[in-house]
């Protein structure tokens, strides 16, 4: 295919001539194909191993030959100084090549670059696109711009000092012929940049809520669609589109279970055009949009199906026979009962005994789904379904205290956007809202569990700022229509004026954050606050917890342990039962009819 072959090739140039302790900058919009030339470069380097975008992971790892490859990806950075935060540095101290996306984000404390490459499509003449590759050689004594830490002036002179010898004169000898090499691989993709375009990749993703439909494609492609009658059917037409094997495998993606999809036609309608034709269960209003690439995904084309008449998915949860069972009435003077507490903390004195006067609503809220599968442990463990699974288990055993009763804002493997779990939230007038979730950092030694609260005036750490920054992002990669916009919901979310909620999610964090530290180990031994976009409800206690770092490969190993999930579940609901405890639950002038 034009351009991605030949960026392909690109990188397999740029390998020929690659020693150890270089520096490169790849510099490019979104989509230009930093990360097709470094997968260009590993794959002539001898990797056959996956090569992904590390937007979310900061950097990948992969050694060839022994030599360690650092693909970097600063995308997410909104400050400079959260490269120094994460620790980076010590990669660049080391013998090995770093790659870096997105350079000027970590600028002015990233080590000087060798080579700086830039990728970008211009338009040329008529309706063709010329894709240039501009290389620069760094000058001796090139640093970053504004660079002006001494530690990093020592830094590179130390570098220098290695260099010299036999490997900086063939290191200039290999940046003069990679720079020739890249100078040659110049290619012109025309309008039909779409013509032939690969569909790489197909998903669905059914849910009572809506179901998806996504097609992960190398380019951006053309498309129409609309709706027709008796039967019902929604028509999608794809331009310059390949109706290749990957394509002839969506029909059996359909499962009979899928609420409003009955079967997918799929085929050539004509020379050029891809017609896919949904045979549908009833009445849907289809959001059909396009998502640029982002993480491990290249362009998008999405087809969000929801049904004619919406459906309160949680308020059809509840009504659910057995999801729910009758509760019984709430009695004043007859305080709840401790559950079995198999630590060594002392009796609750009893004043101190929880005591619910009332139904309380909880909300729980697993994080990731569908598109976004959050982190990825170094076992191949996904961090979306570690938490559904926790939320799964916690949610029985609330339902199973008197007075207590859980909601979950997925429960299932798909996609709901940030600002919708919150919206679900106060649907139901939620006491308290737990988002789960399970953390990530690019050294496999950080362990230990967390718990976040709403921050008004900013972040307690620059590691809370980071991880907000990283959560805030799975809208980006779940995939969010920006074009349908909900102004209640925006309303609300723009109402900070909470600081009464803010102070009862700090304590209730407090009493999680001690219970967990009952079975792990604690990151941070205090609750941190910063930006979550998810803990903006102005009316409902919200905290976030990080379960465990299921990038350790340790605690990845517990994640995925039913008893440890069990355990896990029960410290949670321990912390909530003893902030209950403390803070007695208010009567409501409105309730949501729950029963």
């Amino acid at each position: 295919m034009p351009g991605e072959a030949d960026t392909l090739a690109l990188g397999a140039a740029l390998a020929a001539g690659l020693v150890p302790g270089m520096v490169i900058w790849l510099e490019g919009d979104l989509g230009a194909g930093k990360t097709t030339l470094v997968r260009g470069l590993l794959r002539a380097a001898g990797d056959s191993g996956p090569v992904k975008s590390p937007t979310y992971t900061l950097v990948e790892v992969h050694v060839v030959s022994g030599l360690n490859f650092y693909h970097f990806d600063f995308y997410r950075f909104n400050q400079a100084e959260e490269y120094l935060d994460a620790g980076l540095d010590e990669y660049f101290s080391e013998s090995g090549i770093c790659l870096v996306e997105w350079p000027d984000k970590a600028a002015p404390y990233l080590p000087a670059a060798d080579m700086r490459i830039e990728l970008r499509v211009e338009p040329c003449v008529g309706d063709e696109q010329l894709s240039q590759v501009r290389p620069t050689v760094a000058r001796p004594g090139w640093r970053a711009p504004g660079a002006r830490e001494a530690g990093w002036r020592a830094h590179r002179a130390d570098r220098g000092r290695q260099c010299q010898g036999t490997n900086m004169p063939r290191r200039r000898e290999v940046l003069k012929f990679a720079a020739a090499s890249l100078t040659l691989l110049v290619s012109r993709v025309g309008a039909g940049a779409t013509a032939g375009s690969s569909i790489l990749a197909v998903r669905v993703w059914p849910a009572r809520d809506y179901t998806r439909v996504t097609l992960e494609h190398a380019q951006a492609i053309k498309y129409t669609h609309l709706l027709v009658k008796d039967p019902e059917r929604l028509v999608l037409d794809l331009e310059g589109v390949e109706f290749n094997s990957v394509l002839q495998t969506l029909p059996s993606k359909i499962l009979d279970s899928d609420p409003y999809i009955k079967l997918i036609r799929a085929g050539r309608n004509k020379p050029g055009v891809v017609r896919l034709v949904i045979e549908l269960k009833g009445e849907v209003k289809p959001q059909v949009f396009a998502l640029a690439p982002v993480g491990e995904y290249g362009h998008r084309l999405v087809l969000d199906l929801y049904p004619a008449e919406p459906i309160d998915s949680l308020m059809a949860l509840l009504e659910k026979s057995g999801e729910l069972p009758p509760k019984p009435e709430p009695k004043l003077d007859s305080p709840v009962t401790p559950a079995e507490q198999p630590d060594r903390r002392p009796a609750e004195k009893p004043g101190e005994q929880p005591e619910i006067t009332r139904m309380v609503t909880i909300v729980l809220d697993p994080g990731h789904g569908g598109e976004d599968p959050g982190a990825i442990g170094r076992g191949g463990s996904h961090e979306k379904n570690v938490t559904l699974s926790v939320a799964r288990r916690l949610k029985q055993k609330i339902d199973a205290t008197p007075n207590m009763r859980s909601v979950l804002t997925r429960d299932g493997d798909y996609f709901v956007p940030l600002q919708s779990r919150v919206q679900k939230a106060r649907r139901v007038q939620a006491d308290l809202f737990v988002s789960v979730h399970a953390d990530a950092f690019i050294k496999t030694t950080a362990r230990g569990s967390s718990v976040f609260v709403l921050s008004e005036t900013g972040a307690s750490s620059s590691a809370a700022r980071w991880l907000a920054n990283k959560e805030n992002s799975a809208d980006l990669v779940g995939g969010v229509n920006l074009g349908a916009k909900d102004p209640y919901l925006a309303r609300t979310l723009l109402d900070l004026s909470q600081t009464a909620t803010i102070n009862d999610s700090l304590k209730l964090g407090n009493h999680v954050l001690g219970e967990l530290g009952r079975i792990n180990t604690l990151h941070k031994a205090q609750v941190e606050q910063a930006g979550f976009a998810v803990l903006k409800a102005p009316d409902i206690p919200s905290i976030l917890i990080e379960t465990a770092f299921i990038s350790n490969p340790e605690e990845e190993a517990r994640l995925n342990d039913e008893a440890y999930q069990d355990r896990m579940a029960e410290a949670i609901l321990k912390g909530i039962r003893r902030y209950f405890a403390k803070n007695p639950p208010l009567a409501k002038s409105k309730l949501a009819r729950l029963d």
